[in-house]
């Protein structure tokens, strides 16, 4: 796990999660995270089927036909995601990546046909997760 780009956040803002949880659910994954490269999650320009997102997008994560992995996460207004919704990011939806991925990394190579993505939204009550393909 390579952290390629971290962005200082000002005092009303905060990430879904830290390095540390991170490194503790991913520890033996190779894969590129970037906190805060961009500020807002946008959908490729390829995206041929986007899933509605009304909530703001927490985290994305992705795999390639080369293997290859990026995970991003985007800042969050403190007052718009508590405490407990970064604890069941924690607690629930980093063990739902990780079994995403893992089932990403388990395909044979023959499977691979473009590259997939993960989408985590939160609504402002719950965290809602979107597969999308791109061929």
């Amino acid at each position: 796990m390579k952290f390629k780009y971290f962005r200082n956040l000002n005092k009303h803002e905060r990430y879904s999660t830290s390095k540390r949880q991170l490194k503790s659910m991913f520890s033996n994954t190779e894969m590129d995270v970037l906190f805060g490269l961009v500020r807002k999650f946008e959908f490729d320009s390829r995206c041929p089927n986007k899933p509605d997102i009304v909530g703001d997008v927490v985290a994305s994560i992705s795999y390639s036909r080369d293997r290859t992995v990026d995970f991003s996460l985007f800042p969050l207004s403190i007052a718009d995601y508590p405490n407990s919704a970064a604890d069941d990011f924690n607690n629930q939806i980093l063990l739902t990546i990780k079994q995403w991925l893992e089932g990403q990394i388990n395909k044979p190579d023959t499977a691979l046909l473009g590259y997939e993505e993960l989408v985590i939204e939160w609504t402002g009550n719950e965290h809602l997760l979107h597969k999308v393909k791109f061929l």
